[in-house]
This record gives C-alpha cells, structure tokens and sequence, in this order.
C-alpha cells in the first residue's frame, strides 16, 4: 500500500474511532436501540464520517448503487453525485469495453463495475483496458491474479462480506471498501443473518477499511441508522430499481408499488441456472412451488414453461434468475422479481436524482 493511500486510511480510522466506541456504549445503555440526536455531536460524528468516504470516492452523497438497474440507471446515479453501478457478470468482453467507455464519458468516474464470482470473470480484463475506476466482487473472493490486475490498472477494489471471518478474508486482498450485505437484502443473498448483527461484525474486523451497508435500506431514516451504528454509508438497490431510469420492466416497478414489507420470501425457487438463496416478491411461481413441497429442480410445478420472451436474451423459462427487464413480453409477472424488505417504502417512480437528495434530506432531517 502506497503512503498516501495509508495516511489516507489513518485518517478516516482517527475520525471514525471514537464514534464506533461511542455508539456501542450508547446501544449498551438503551437495550441496543441507538438514540437520535439530529442536533448534538453523534450527527456531527456521523457527518464526518461521511465527509471521508464522500472523499475518498468524490461524492456529493455516502450513497452507493447496488449494481442491477443498466447503464442509464448508473449514469444518473453517477451525475446526482451518488456512486453508480454496473453489471459485468454476464457481459461479453467486447460489450463491457463499449459499455466502460461510454461510461467513462457519461459519468465523472463515480461508478464500479460488480463481477459474481459464482461466474466466469470474463471481461474483467476488457473492464480494465477501457478504464474502469472501480471494481466490487460480491459471493467470494477475488484472487490474487485479480487483484494485481486491478491494481496494475489503477483502480479500485471492493468486496462484499457478510461476517467477521469474512471479513478477514477479503481484508487479505488490501480492498479499498467493503460492502457489508445482510439478510434483508433483496437478490441473492450471500448473508446468513440480519444486518445489523452482521454490521456490527464487519465493522469490528474491518479496521480502518470503509465499510457501506447493504440490505432493506430505502429511506433517510434507513441510512442515518446504519451510519450511527458505524457504517460509511449505504447501499441501495430495491429502491433505485423503482426509479424512471433503471431498466426494470413497468410491470415489475408496479409490484415493486404495490409491494408492502411482508410482501418478499427468501427463498431457493428461482434456482434453475444459480443454486443460491434469494429474496424476491412472491407471485405464483413462489406459492404454486410451495404447495407442491418446495421440491427440487426436475420435479417443480411448470418448470417446462416458457415465460416469457426478450428479443436479445431469447426465452425466459420458469425458475430462472433473469427478472422482468425492458423488453421482455409474456407472463412477466411470474418472473423473479428481487426485492429487499424495505420495499414497503416504495411509493413512488421518481428520476433517480430527485430519489436520492430526498433520502439525503430525510437523512439530515431524521
């Protein structure tokens, strides 16, 4: 690690310590409820830890895009001064060195680009060579061939983790950020408990490396939460995705609308082309697949069926991952549609900009 990016980190652990130590004694005191105080030193903590990570990132807002949503849905992210994501998992190598360039163009850098490790990293290469700023690996981690990459490249690194030993895995590949994921979340969900337990566990290995928040986080109130339990900031996705930008199919934003937080099931169902927990709204295929038993692939009720249809990613079939996506026609809504357990707040489509200076606003305000 370079001198300048090790003072940078002594820094933002000086002016994260105290309040860490702090707040542990605050829950301790109120039955591990954290009090709000908007107008004494815990919200000037807060803000100064938010001012490191705004740094560090060159960002308006400690606000970060969970990586679904396409490229219109990043770049808007991007230019509110909010960090913006990307999708590179099951893009083609030439796809993603288009995509990186108009990107760079589009955006001032604040974005990265998340690779599942469940999956081949195909285009990480083609990634770099086109400039990508920053690159987050989720559901693993990433190895040492990767991360010289990376460096050699000049970007930055981030990887997702969901415990303590976690944690120490990641911290070995020297990240630039962690994202702490927790049970709430809506997708796959490599966590195994709530967030707050697990951000507590995070945040105790992680030392002085930035850690953000992920999992039912929808609000202001959300993000004032987590950061006055010691996160940098937070991660959205559930509620970017019912933005005018993203590229979720309407059908899907409607029932993200009309969803209400009792309205997802974490669960296996949608397991024919990724065998992983996930946690999305239920709908048909949820419940006639629960009342057959929950069996596997080979015995699941309709898993012949043919869905739907996109003229570039050819037919949906029963059970798959791939959600309702512009494009898409058929019975969408017996797709997988991700959705976190926050998703009760979405009450509104609004232009992804104008989303996040209100969650900034409800944040100052809360």
């Amino acid at each position: 690690m370079n001198e300048k990016k090790l003072e940078s980190r002594r820094g933002f652990i000086q002016k994260t310590a105290a309040l860490t130590v702090g707040m542990a004694a605050s829950a301790g005191a109120t039955g591990g409820q954290l009090p709000g105080d908007p107008g004494g030193e815990q919200m000037v903590d807060v803000l100064d830890k938010s001012e490191a990570i705004k740094s560090q990132f060159s960002l308006k807002y400690p606000i970060f895009q969970a990586a679904p949503g396409g490229e219109a849905l990043a770049i808007a992210v991007a230019n509110s001064g909010a960090m913006g994501a990307v999708s590179l998992s099951w893009s083609t190598p030439e796809h993603t060195f288009d995509l990186i360039k108009r990107m760079n163009e589009a955006t001032a850098g604040n974005y990265y680009a998340n690779f599942v490790l469940h999956f081949e990293t195909t285009s990480l290469d083609k990634a770099l060579e086109a400039g990508c700023p920053h690159v987050q690996f989720s559901w693993g981690i990433p190895d040492e061939e990767a991360v010289r990459k990376i460096r050699a490249a000049g970007a930055g690194l981030g990887i997702q983790v969901s415990s303590g030993p976690s944690t120490v895995e990641a911290l070995e590949r020297d990240p630039d950020f962690l994202i702490c994921q927790g049970l709430e979340a809506g997708g796959h969900v490599q966590a195994t408990a709530e967030l707050r337990p697990s951000l507590t566990a995070v945040l105790e290995a992680a030392g002085d490396v930035p850690v953000l928040a992920a999992g039912g986080i929808s609000n202001g109130h959300d993000v004032r939460r987590i950061m006055e339990q010691g996160a940098s900031g937070a991660v959205l996705g559930t509620r970017l995705m019912a933005t005018r930008e993203s590229d979720a199919h309407d059908v899907y934003k409607q029932q993200l609308l009309d969803a209400d937080n009792d309205s997802t099931i974490y669960t296996i169902c949608f397991n024919r082309d990724w065998n992983a927990m996930h946690r999305v709204l239920r709908n048909s295929t949820t419940r006639d697949w629960e009342a057959e038993g929950c069996p596997n692939m080979g015995s699941k009720p309709g898993e012949s069926d043919v869905v739907a249809d996109h003229p570039e990613f050819g037919p949906a079939m029963r059970y798959e991952t791939i959600p309702p996506m512009v494009g898409h026609a058929g019975n969408l809504d017996e797709m997988a549609m991700y959705a976190g357990q926050g998703v009760g707040d979405v009450n509104d489509l609004p232009p992804a900009a104008e989303l996040i200076e209100r969650i900034w606003k409800e944040f100052e305000n809360a």
